[in-house]
């Protein structure tokens, strides 16, 4: 089912029986969709909803997630009915036992890493295999994955992600070619417009994880990689790792190649770094849009399906795995 984003300000989202009602201020057409075709809300800047139509997707158990206009996560609004004592009670077990949260760590890691790695190699081999750059940086990667089998501890594990991430973009530099330009990965605020598209990718992929996380009945703020710290969606933080490489980097890296967008497409905003325009914004919702629904392979289990289902299906594999007691596979794309 898809989500519905709310990216004008000046409307207001209602209800109308069992179906969602969209109308802009000063103008008499409505907009009506079932409520129970959609999958999520998100809601980016000031966009209004009703009482009335929070009270039909509480029903409905669809969750609202609020960005703001620059794609800054704010956080999420839901039921809270699709969870059960048995499977919190678990989740919380798992993440208050060291070794246990530790083997989870260090999965969820090794599934962002073989991503990055996989990333880079699509590129060394579109090129030709003439890019020394994009095959070191996939061969540090490959010698950090022996690393992380290694720690002992969080704290070594998130040491090894953070080489990784520096290695990583150092070479995802490379592949950027003008007018855009990119140095490194910085945010809050993002300093230039490749920088912004990462982020705000990332934000709205968080909130397809929160929203797999919600239907799984888990809690989204318990987290391995991520600490718990004051409501933050810590679990979504760590199962989004995966999906980064595969599903934001590589759209970000098309949009930039095929010139979808271009640089002129963003503004400055003083000291508070560069956004997108409205209407940029609204261009890039559609990619992440159609982005998510592109069938792909996991090669962890040979199963192809969208990347939205496979989002979905990576809660429920986590679920599973602490269940069943066994490793929890994280999802790997090829190059």
């Amino acid at each position: 089912m898809p989500t519905l984003y709310i990216t004008r300000e000046n409307g207001t989202l209602a209800q109308s029986g069992n179906a969602l009602q969209w109308r802009a201020a000063g103008d008499k057409k409505k907009t009506t969709l079932p409520a129970a075709q959609i999958s999520d809300v998100i809601v980016v800047g000031q966009g209004n909803i009703t009482t009335q139509a929070l009270h039909l997707l509480m029903d409905l158990q669809i969750p609202v997630h609020y960005l703001t206009s620059n794609g800054r996560y704010k956080g999420s609004l839901t039921s809270g009915r699709r969870h059960s004592f048995q499977t919190w009670n678990l989740h919380y077990h798992y993440a208050s036992d060291p070794e246990l949260s530790l083997k989870v760590a260090k999965n969820i890691i090794t599934g962002k890493i073989l991503n990055q790695r996989n990333t880079l190699l699509r590129y060394h081999y579109r090129r030709g295999m003439r890019d020394d750059i994009l095959a070191e940086t996939a061969a540090e990667l490959k010698d950090l994955l022996t690393q992380l089998s290694w720690c002992k501890e969080i704290d070594q594990v998130r040491g090894v992600e953070g080489i990784a991430a520096k290695s990583y973009f150092r070479a995802f530099a490379s592949i950027i070619q003008p007018p855009w330009q990119f140095k490194e990965r910085n945010r809050r605020p993002p300093k230039d417009p490749v920088n912004a598209m990462l982020s705000f990718g990332y934000t709205l992929l968080l909130g397809s994880v929160v929203t797999a996380i919600l239907i799984a009945g888990l809690d989204p703020c318990v987290g391995f990689v991520h600490p718990e710290y004051r409501g933050r969606p810590s679990l979504a933080l760590d199962l989004m790792e995966e999906f980064r490489a595969s599903v934001v980097d590589r759209m970000v890296l098309s949009v930039c190649g095929q010139m979808l967008l271009n640089p002129q497409d963003f503004e400055g905003r003083g000291g508070e770094g560069v956004i997108m325009t409205a209407d940029a914004r609204k261009r890039f919702l559609k990619f992440y849009s159609e982005r998510i629904k592109t069938e792909v392979q996991n090669q962890g289990n040979n199963f192809r399906t969208s990347i939205e289902n496979h989002i979905r299906l990576q809660s429920a594999f986590f679920l599973r795995s602490m269940r069943n007691e066994t490793d929890y596979l994280p999802f790997v794309m090829g190059k």
